[in-house]
């Protein structure tokens, strides 16, 4: 019986339970957590505040968005008509109109003003040189026609301007030429 000794020697182990581990564990990653989350709120914060700041006319001017429906140039006549869409969210005004011969980098019309509303989900047909034949400047070879053939196999780079400051453009060709 002497080996078996009455008193049990009991072998230092140095451990932590998993129980324990884990909660530590779990405090750490809390506490990590809860700062990277509550930086992120605060930036976020600081980000929408300063959105508040930005003016209104500037916030409108991404809403806008035209569209050029059709592009008519009258035949015998050197009158255009365009029809534009407004495919924004905002009622957007037609502030000048400018159309460029593509080929030959002639200017035909300048900066016209034409100050037409155009309200959300609706259309605008905008003629040039119906009433005073001074907005289109054609000097053909033969005639001041969209018919002569100085114009008519030619592409135009049409664009405008909005009054917030946007700009569209197209390029069109007389006749679908």
């Amino acid at each position: 019986m002497r080996h078996v000794s009455s008193k049990f020697r009991l072998k230092n182990r140095c451990a932590v339970s998993q129980i324990v581990g884990s909660l530590v564990i779990l405090a750490i990653v809390t506490s990590i957590g809860s700062v990277i989350l509550f930086n992120g709120m605060s930036s976020i914060s600081a980000f929408t505040y300063d959105l508040s700041f930005h003016e209104k006319s500037k916030n409108l001017t991404h809403r806008e968005d035209i569209l050029f429906e059709y592009v008519r140039f009258e035949p015998n006549t050197d009158n255009i008509a365009i029809t534009l869409a407004n495919i924004g969210t905002v009622e957007s005004t037609i502030s000048t109109i400018t159309i460029l011969k593509i080929d030959t980098q002639e200017i035909i019309v300048n900066w016209v003003d034409v100050n037409q509303s155009i309200q959300i989900k609706d259309n605008q047909k905008i003629t040039l040189d119906d009433i005073d034949d001074s907005e289109i400047q054609l000097t053909g070879i033969v005639t001041d026609t969209w018919n002569d053939a100085n114009y008519l196999t030619s592409e135009y780079k049409i664009s405008l301007t909005t009054t917030k400051g946007n700009f569209f453009t197209t390029v069109a060709s007389p006749f679908n030429t």
